[in-house]
């Protein structure tokens, strides 16, 4: 890409993950979906996200537990977060949304704790004075994913919660 470097939050390391597409066309931000990485650690998040070999995954940003994020594709691109999705009958959904990944085992008990919350809080305000993001466009990777079913993640978080602290 030409242009201004990419738009970074103050102190998150930007470490480049090859996984990633230019975006279609015409296509505007106006999504983010949230997910569960099912990997327990930042470390092995970051190696599977820079692996273009067998996973071929990634998220714009990833929360640690204890609020530290990483991001790891400019917004500027489609990251590859949300593989086969429909959102209010539109697919692809990676083309134009934002994928944040929180490190959470998906197992339905293991917590999201409050600083990875008020992470996540940051990362989407942020996102918000850069991309027109309603509420209705804050969504779980279970909601986009198809066939419906297919993806649970991240299994027990509290959006209600999430919505209450943006001021939603």
């Amino acid at each position: 890409l030409t242009g201004p470097a990419p738009a970074v939050l103050a102190g998150v390391a930007f470490v480049a993950s090859p996984n990633w597409s230019v975006r279609s066309v015409g296509e505007t931000i106006d999504t983010v979906v949230v997910h569960a990485t099912v990997i327990n650690t930042m470390e092995g998040t970051q190696r599977a996200f820079l692996d273009d070999r067998v996973r071929r995954v990634s998220a714009h940003y990833i929360v640690d537990r204890d609020g530290t994020i990483v991001q790891m594709v400019d917004e500027r691109r489609s990251a590859w977060h949300a593989g086969v999705s429909e959102l209010e009958g539109k697919t692809g959904v990676n083309d134009f949304s934002i994928g944040v990944e929180l490190i959470n085992l998906n197992d339905g008990l293991a917590p999201y704790p409050e600083a990875q919350v008020q992470a996540l809080v940051r990362i989407i305000r942020d996102l918000r004075t850069r991309w027109n993001i309603p509420r209705s466009r804050i969504v779980s990777h279970a909601q986009i994913a198809r066939p419906v079913g297919r993806k649970s993640d991240p299994l027990g978080f509290d959006f209600e919660q999430l919505f209450r602290m943006l001021g939603d």
